[in-house]
């Protein structure tokens, strides 16, 4: 697919991490600098409909960053107006030297808060990303997580987080990963208590490894592996619940410090803790990640035997783009028929080609649902002059290429290609069965 021009990249950013869903308004800001947000907040990036439920909406208005001064002059001005926080049930309000921002709660559905508000903000990552970080490490303990520091691995099918201060080695254990893919995030992971037990989520807040998780995916919390540095070899110790909550409590993000924040970040740290086992993790520098997990093997709990399915069709779609933006191509099987695909059939889309999408090409689109369960998979049919249906909420993913049956390949467009395009412009699916996860 062709890269759209930088005109039409839309000025807003909706974001989901954590499961908590973030909408940001970014009027004035410059195209280059809607493209380096584009890129780092890409794999937590959705669709921006209006029936997604919001947990906050943010209208930002940026300044140009001010002329690069002499050395230093960040950390003066940081130190002469450092960040502030304040936060209530219904009112969020965080400042900087180069931010302001203040936000409402409203009620909404089953005792809901959504939150909404404005600020200006300095056309600057930096202040964006700090923007982010509070307002989800303020609104994550109200819906029983936290934003944690330390370093997220994914192992198997299931997560570990290594919390850890500065310098106790999150960054220098994330690049020691066989597959960068696993690394959840070297500095910063946010953590939730789902219906299903403690789950670990990537984000985009990373440190010097620069790269976070590469979607929404999350995955089952086994173990809080406390980092501590050993000059000469690795050992897993176990700790009980109440010191792993003493080390948590100086491991997690928390800006706002009223009581009642205070009290509920506590709250979760317990929980936490008490349900998630925690070892002591004394690492070398130099030791492979391979022997790091087999020492804390047994600290694992019982074995995954099968592949653990993402929590919801949010996350599963979000990690079906991350496949398919790695891979270019992915073959999958919907659980539905339709008039033009047979059960067990397997469709091909591509995705990252040259030519531009022509008339009667049939695209792959992620159409979001209020809830993350709402989340679909839609194919659209590109209808003649080339321009989208009027209407359509979405993003589209790549274009349908090939479909497999019965062991043969049928290219599109074609004879199948001539049945969807009389079968109709939009054909919703159910959430798909993805080959091999």
């Amino acid at each position: 697919m062709t890269r759209p021009p930088r005109a039409a990249f839309p000025q807003e950013l909706m974001l989901s991490i954590g499961g908590l869903v973030g909408h940001v308004e970014l009027h004035g800001a410059q195209p280059v600098f809607l493209e380096q947000l584009r890129a780092r907040y890409a794999a937590f990036e959705m669709p921006a409909a209006a029936c997604v439920e919001r947990d906050f909406s943010l209208r930002l208005t940026f300044a140009p960053s001010a002329a690069p001064g002499p050395a230093g002059r960040r950390l003066a001005e940081t130190e002469a107006h450092p960040l502030k926080v304040t936060a209530t049930r219904w009112t969020i309000a965080a400042q900087r030297w180069d931010f302001k921002v203040r936000l409402t709660g409203r009620a909404g559905r089953v005792g809901r808060v959504g939150y909404r508000g404005e600020g200006h903000c300095e056309m600057s990552p930096f202040a964006l990303d700090c923007v982010l970080r509070v307002l989800y490490a303020t609104l994550l303990p109200r819906v029983g997580g936290m934003l944690i520091h330390g370093c997220g691995l994914r192992h198997a099918s299931i997560g570990v987080v290594f919390p850890g201060a500065s310098g106790a080695g999150k960054t220098t254990l994330a690049r020691k990963a066989p597959d960068a893919d696993d690394v959840l995030s070297d500095e910063i992971v946010a953590v939730r208590q789902l219906d299903d037990g403690w789950r670990v989520f990537g984000t985009p807040f990373w440190g010097d490894f620069a790269r976070g998780g590469i979607s929404m995916r999350s995955w089952p919390l086994r173990t809080l592996a406390f980092l501590a540095q050993s000059p000469r070899e690795v050992a897993m110790t176990p700790i009980m619940s109440s010191d792993a909550t003493l080390r948590l409590l100086g491991c997690f993000l928390a800006f706002a410090t009223d009581r009642a924040s205070v009290e509920r970040s506590l709250a979760v740290a317990v929980q936490l803790c008490a349900g998630v086992r925690s070892v002591e993790a004394c690492l070398t520098r130099t030791a492979p990640t391979a022997v790091i997990f087999r020492r804390l093997a047994p600290h694992l709990g019982p074995e995954v035997t099968r592949k653990v399915p993402p929590s919801n069709a949010r996350e599963m779609i979000s990690e079906f783009r991350a496949l398919l933006r790695k891979q270019k191509s992915y073959a999958f099987r919907p659980k539905q028929a339709t008039p033009w695909l047979k059960s067990g059939d397997q469709l091909v889309v591509q995705t990252g080609g040259r030519a531009a999408p022509v008339a009667g090409d049939i695209l792959l689109s992620w159409t979001p649902g209020a809830t993350p369960d709402d989340d679909a998979l839609a194919f659209y049919r590109l209808p003649p002059g080339g321009g989208q249906r009027a209407g359509l909420e979405g993003e589209v993913l790549g274009k349908v290429a090939l479909v497999s049956r019965e062991g043969k390949t049928l290219p599109l467009p074609g004879r199948i290609g001539d049945l969807a395009r009389s079968f109709g412009p939009l054909v919703a699916l159910p959430i798909l069965r993805m080959a091999g996860r």
